[in-house]
């Protein structure tokens, strides 16, 4: 069994961010494939106060010692074996609210229970921008090097998707998801969250070739 965790990152409820990330999920017809969704425009994530409490006073069944929707997804990103994370470009960068989320994780590196529990594991990244050379590779290398700083294995380019025709930042009313009006960038991002459910399998299976030899 493959577990995929998607985290989309944008403040704007079922706007194109989810939506691409759900249309990149829905691409995995695989039976032994499970896909948990967090939205952080639904929950209360506050930024890392770097308190440092998690280094000393971390316990398995306590990650953190900000109490928030982080409690939710703390778990969920322990038990997966790929991380999907969704993200709009914000003056150049990623949000602010899946960059709180990210600073957060310092648990996972820091935390002297949960210490090293994302290593192995697979990282896929999926950028949503309005404008073509907007910040939309500057913000996929930032969630690339993110995973390799969590000692994760980053699939690659990820997907890129534009939301504007051809990116030129021309606004087309009627359309509430331009996301999915770019065929390739809707490809480049489903072919990312497939590469990350073939990079799990082999890392999964390879890891149990290690336990029996």
């Amino acid at each position: 069994m493959i577990r995929i965790l998607g985290i989309a990152g944008s403040p704007v409820k079922e706007g194109n961010t989810e939506v691409l990330l759900r249309e990149a999920l829905g691409a995995v017809s695989d039976a032994e494939v499970r896909s948990e969704v967090y939205h952080l425009s639904s929950l209360q994530i506050e930024g890392c106060r770097h308190c440092n409490w998690c280094i000393k006073s971390q316990t398995p069944e306590k990650y953190c010692a900000i109490s928030d929707g982080m409690g939710e997804i703390y778990p969920a990103a322990e038990q997966a074996d790929a991380i999907i994370l969704a993200t709009p470009v914000h003056i150049g960068r990623m949000s602010g609210l899946m960059a709180n989320m990210i600073d957060r994780m310092r648990v996972f590196v820091y935390g002297n229970a949960h210490r090293g529990k994302l290593t192995d594991k697979v990282g896929a990244a999926l950028v949503v921008g309005f404008l073509r050379h907007g910040g939309l590779e500057m913000t996929l290398t930032i969630l690339n090097n993110t995973f390799a700083l969590f000692g994760m294995i980053p699939v690659g380019r990820g997907g890129m998707v534009l939301t504007s025709l051809e990116g030129k930042g021309k606004v087309n009313k009627g359309i509430r998801h331009m996301a999915l009006e770019d065929g390739l960038g809707v490809f480049t991002a489903k072919a990312a969250v497939q590469r990350a459910v073939e990079l799990a399998k082999i890392i999964q299976a390879g890891k149990k070739a290690l336990r029996n030899a």
